[in-house]
């Protein structure tokens, strides 16, 4: 059975996210990061709150599940199934499944 993800930031479902290459001075680079896509605020990276100037600042809480899993089984999991990934995780997650 292939994968059915759903993603939620900071509680909220990402209807959709995409991984693209990160570009630095315009130029492609090898790394990846994920840009969330949402109806009110638009496209927007994600980050691991890396180099936060204030550790007070709100952080992104990145979580994902996997719906593929019945229901009667994600209820037993802890957090119904729902796990806090970081950027890197959830990316390597989608390479895995062939996403």
């Amino acid at each position: 059975m292939e994968p059915n993800f759903q993603f939620r930031l900071n509680g909220i479902i990402l209807p959709r996210i995409i991984v693209r290459q990160v570009m630095m001075n315009g130029c492609p680079t090898d790394r990846r990061e994920i840009v969330a896509c949402d109806e009110d605020f638009g496209l927007f990276r994600i980050d691991d709150n890396e180099d936060l100037p204030d550790p007070d600042l709100p952080k992104f809480v990145l979580e994902v599940c996997d719906f593929s899993i019945p229901a009667s089984q994600r209820s037993r999991m802890s957090n119904d199934g729902w796990q806090h990934v970081t950027t890197q995780q959830c990316i390597a997650l989608l390479e895995a499944a062939g996403v």
